[in-house]
């Protein structure tokens, strides 16, 4: 049909489709990188291709949970940051026979269009689906471009330039529970089976994926029942069974995190732009700061380079919802996402709930994320209730057209890696020469290092080199050496004592913040010019090594060089040994038990006992002692006569000085084990009269000119860990401490983590997912069915 008879509502179509595939081929385009099968850019990316070799590893041997010794002196590995997303990783690894880093590129892209896809469908299944075709894909397409054109703050981990710092997995998971919502959703409009088996399948793999992310979703699924709670009473059956399904299939992931939340790290995150900021783009407000150093008014730069970059349009969105926030709360169909934008705006701002449910510390700014989606979702509905306010004046088809040409020129004109200060998304791209060959040479030095080397990196909040501070992790584990610290600081309560004993000369280094914060009572004990407690508790620790690269580095170097050997120098970094201390008094090891555990039958805590036994060796350092201090928990009374012939003494821990307490101690002296009573509230408010009772009771005791025997292998304890030949305890590190039930047999003792929950952990997960797939099918078989037809 020639041009001049196509009707204007044709064109308009033609333009719209149009308009669609190419937004579809520019997302193509424009991560066309991630196919390339090369190690990526990004903070915590490195990490996360580390942690999916390691689930790898684990899964060949039908495990969905085990230990690693990669970081932290080892760790818990999936217990406390679950494997769902590293498990399509292995998948894509093995149907294309591809490289786990290709695997994980093409996850991200994935990831990318599944959370593209979500947006789209909750918000064509709540609003859109009402409207015809064209106007429905221009609704998405804009909501979509408004996700993925944020500009805030990256380690948020919101939209793209979430993801390119490496918080893939959290957005994987909200893709995954927004289709979760949109399922249960369709039940209740069409009551059809397969939709609950999909939420049942999407809901047990939200917690396969992101425990945080689980958390979320539990909080959205909650508003979800109270608003649709009167067709939710009716189907209480359905809902009922829903429930028990969804406990069943995630029990491994409830069990784990419940039974063994104690072991695991809550950190803070100490900064992150706020809401409204980040969403008109923290670039814009970075412009008009540095505007505002050469005398220009902050507000009025920021107006105008808001106004340069595009960026006006998400102002007026903002304002927009402002006055229209009542009117979506009123209409039944935007109620429920409204009430989400709402409380998750809130919970961007405020972390209290960190301080009720263990191990959501960081939660506020990946609450963030969820609010940025869900106001994303309703940006076209708010744009389509002002049309409608003036449609005498403002046509909705061209005012669409035009919000998804601007949304799209932003998107093409906004590079991500660049705003992240990359110089590319390859990592190998993005250094130069020099630098390549300086990785290579630090490598080379690293892999000379002896078999079991445990190492501490200088990690440093900064990209000046390459990239990031985490680049530490591939190089180790390409090594071959143990890091002692690592990516998922939340399954290692060592990190905590590490943030902690790091104030004493390391304290340039980049903390996440502590659970435990002893700072304040640890240098309130510091003797003058002494800088080697870091290194005593790294020593302790079972770390060898050292390595930095910033000038804070040498200054340390210089302060400590009768303890630290330099063993390598490559540019600007140097690898340096530990050496022990001169002129120790070595003893064997300390038993501390608490008085609860002896009198109420109450556990000697796993915090309470690293809280207390870190501010003690204080004390004994500035004794110049040096040992282990060993906890004596509930568990270990009836093994006591094992146990006692491997401590020096042993110390109970009280403030009321009990009868029953004074006679147990009694009782030990008469068999030759020296004890002492000590008062808890003594270590932090009678400092003097402590050392000075701690030094009469430590001159009693044997005292070693090494204490080598003392310090076995590091391992992290880790209460599900079992020994058949041994006693497996808890010292000041949080690390193991073994006594084997025969002396002649030390070096024979394991200790292993039982197979059988990591087993039922992958079974479950796969479970899971199968489900998931059936749902699909079931949905797919009914789409291309026939109906009967009348005989």
């Amino acid at each position: 049909m020639p041009a001049k008879f196509l009707s204007k509502s044709i064109w308009t179509n033609i333009v719209i489709y149009v308009t669609f595939i190419v937004v579809i081929l520019t997302f193509v385009f424009k991560f066309k990188y991630l196919f390339t099968g090369e190690t990526l850019s990004g903070w915590d990316t490195p990490g996360h291709v580390v942690l999916a070799k390691e689930f790898a590893i684990l899964f060949e041997k039908g495990l969905g949970i085990g230990w690693s010794d990669i970081w932290f002196g080892g760790f818990p590995v999936f217990y406390f940051y679950p494997p769902f997303y590293y498990f399509l990783v292995y998948i894509i690894h093995l149907i294309f026979s591809i490289s786990i880093e290709s695997a994980f590129g093409i996850s991200i892209f994935f990831t990318i269009c599944l959370l593209g896809f979500s947006i789209y469908t909750i918000g064509n299944h709540f609003f859109w689906k009402r409207f015809p075709l064209n106007i429905r894909l221009l609704l998405g397409i804009s909501s979509i471009l408004f996700y993925f054109n944020y500009a805030g703050e990256g380690l948020q981990g919101t939209s793209i330039v979430g993801i390119v710092e490496g918080t893939v997995i959290s957005s994987f998971t909200h893709g995954l529970f927004l289709l979760g919502i949109v399922y249960l959703d369709q039940f209740r409009l069409k009551q059809k089976l397969n939709s609950l088996v999909l939420f049942i399948g999407t809901t047990s793999l939200v917690f396969y994926s992101h425990l945080l992310s689980s958390i979320f979703y539990s909080f959205v699924l909650f508003i979800y029942f109270i608003i649709y709670r009167k067709f939710w009473l009716k189907n209480i059956k359905e809902l009922f069974l829903s429930c028990v399904f969804v406990l069943i299939f995630i029990s491994p992931v409830l069990f784990h995190f419940f039974k063994y939340a104690e072991y695991a790290s809550s950190v803070f995150y100490g900064y992150s732009y706020p809401p409204i900021l980040s969403i008109l783009s923290r670039d814009v407000y970075d412009q008009a700061l540095k505007a505002s150093q050469f005398g220009e008014n902050v507000t009025v730069a920021f107006l105008i380079e808001l106004l340069r970059s595009g960026r006006w349009i998400y102002l007026l969105i903002i304002i927009l919802m402002t006055f229209h926030l009542r009117s979506l709360l009123n209409f039944v169909r935007s109620r429920f996402l409204t009430t989400v934008f709402m409380v998750f705006f809130w919970l961007s701002l405020d972390y209290s709930f960190g301080y009720i449910i263990p191990n959501i510390k960081i939660h506020n700014y990946r609450a963030f994320d969820c609010f940025f989606i869900v106001f994303s979702i309703l940006m076209p509905l708010v744009i389509v209730h002002s049309v409608r306010t003036q449609k005498k004046f403002l046509p909705l088809l061209p005012i669409l057209i035009s919000i998804v040409f601007i949304q799209f020129y932003l998107f093409i004109h906004f590079d991500p890696i660049k705003y992240q200060e990359y110089k590319s998304p390859i990592w190998k791209e993005a250094r130069s020469d020099d630098e390549l060959y300086l990785y290579d040479r630090l490598l080379s030095k690293l892999k000379e290092l002896p078999k079991d080397t445990n190492i501490q990196p200088e990690i440093i909040k900064s990209k000046s080199l390459f990239g990031g501070p985490h680049f530490w992790i591939p190089l180790f584990y390409e090594a071959g050496i143990k890091n002692n610290l690592g990516l998922t600081v939340e399954s290692s309560y060592y990190t905590t004592l590490v943030f902690n004993w790091e104030s004493f000369g390391f304290s340039h280094t980049f903390r996440w913040g502590t659970e435990i914060d002893l700072r304040e009572n640890l240098l309130s004990l510091k003797k003058e010019n002494e800088v080697g407690y870091f290194l005593d508790f790294l020593t302790r620790s079972g770390v060898n090594y050292l390595m930095g690269f910033s000038p804070e580095f040498t200054d340390f170097i210089k302060q400590s060089r009768v303890r630290l050997e330099v063993v390598a120098t490559e540019g600007p970094f140097k690898i340096v040994k530990i050496l022990q201390k001169q002129n120790n008094k070595f003893i064997k090891p300390i038993g501390l038990i608490h008085a609860e555990t002896l009198n109420q039958n109450k556990e000697f805590g796993y915090q309470h006992f690293l809280k207390t036994s870190n501010l003690m060796q204080m004390y004994l350092m500035n004794l110049g002692y040096q040992t282990k201090i060993i906890r004596i928990s509930r568990n270990n009374l009836d093994q006591l006569e094992l146990i006692l012939p491997s401590l020096s003494s042993l110390i109970l821990i009280t403030d009321q000085n009990g009868l029953g307490e004074i006679s147990w101690l009694k009782n030990l002296d008469q068999k030759g084990i020296p004890t002492f009573m000590l008062g808890e509230t003594s270590l932090t408010r009678s400092a003097d009269t402590t050392e000075e009772n701690l030094s009469v009771f430590l001159n009693q005791l044997p005292k070693f000119m090494n204490g080598e025997e003392f310090f076995q292998p590091s391992h992290t304890f880790f209460e599900q860990k079992r020994s058949t030949n041994g006693i497996v305890l808890l010292d000041d590190a949080a690390k193991e401490y073994w006594i084997p039930y025969s002396k002649d047999k030390q070096k024979e003792m394991t200790v292993t983590l039982p197979e059988l929950s990591g087993k039922l952990y992958l079974g479950f997960m796969i479970a899971s997912f199968l489900l998931f797939l059936l749902g699909l099918v079931l949905t797919k078989i009914e789409y291309f069915s026939f109906s009967k037809a009348k005989m």
